[in-house]
């Protein structure tokens, strides 16, 4: 079973309106690449994000979990492309004008040779003068997040409960439990552990400086964000209108 299969009914619940992050990318996309058409959305999950980004641009989504898949198919237009596959490995013989990924989903690669895989994709995937758009949670977050002894959320008659663990260097686990209320008065539990990794601010840009141009580091107030001292950072990431191979 995939990461998030089992929660995938719960996701949106839990999460959130969206509608600020939706609305925070498209402002990205019409001041980096006015002229955007395409935009696919990399480890979309229940494809809240593009859902709402429909109506202005032609969207795809693509996830390694069949159960979010199934969630966002009933929430899309008609027609919408979903693809099932890994964001470190996708081959989609097609290119878009934007990609993005959202909710920390590059974070869930856990070696650093995947989060380059994940940004030789994006780049190959990209027409010429295209953006990538994705949020970091820092090394500095996830310490925190460790030290909290544990988070409780109320979603309508369900709880989510979750602990964050450090899990070795730049590694945490994330124990995610539901208790989901049965017809019968009792709670079902469903659990599943989610590990996820963060590397140095400098480290990522140097390695998406090998491939993008006016590489860009925003926080979410929309300030310049360009340390590790961010708890979530952006990064705004252009691939040259006139591109050759890989620059390593």
């Amino acid at each position: 079973m995939a990461a998030y299969d089992l929660l995938a009914a719960h996701y949106d619940a839990v999460t959130g309106d969206s509608a600020t992050e939706a609305s925070f990318i498209d402002g990205i996309i019409k001041h980096v690449c006015r002229s955007a058409v395409t935009v696919l959305e990399v480890a979309c999950g229940t494809a809240d994000i593009i859902a709402q980004l429909a109506a202005r641009y032609q969207v795809s989504g693509l996830d390694i979990s069949p159960g979010m898949l199934a969630v966002a198919r009933e929430k899309l237009p008609e027609g919408t492309p979903l693809f099932l596959a890994d964001m470190s490995s996708f081959e989609l013989k097609m290119t878009f004008d934007a990609i993005v990924c959202v909710y920390h989903g590059i974070n869930h690669l856990l070696d650093f040779s995947d989060w380059e895989n994940f940004f030789d994709c994006a780049y190959k995937h990209l027409n010429g003068g295209g953006v990538l758009i994705f949020d970091v949670i820092t090394v500095r977050n996830l310490e925190m997040m460790a030290r909290v002894r544990q988070t409780v959320q109320q979603f309508g008659d369900n709880y989510l409960l979750i602990k964050v663990r450090a899990s070795g260097e730049a590694h945490f686990d994330w124990d995610i439990e539901v208790y989901e209320l049965q017809p019968n008065g009792r709670y079902t539990l469903l659990r599943e552990v989610i590990r996820t990794a963060s590397f140095p601010h400098e480290k990522i840009r140097r390695t998406l400086g090998e491939r993008f141009s006016d590489i860009i580091s925003i926080d979410t107030d929309g300030s310049v964000a360009d340390d590790d001292n961010e708890n979530r950072a952006w990064l705004v990431c252009t691939k040259p209108e006139r591109c050759g191979p890989l620059r390593r």
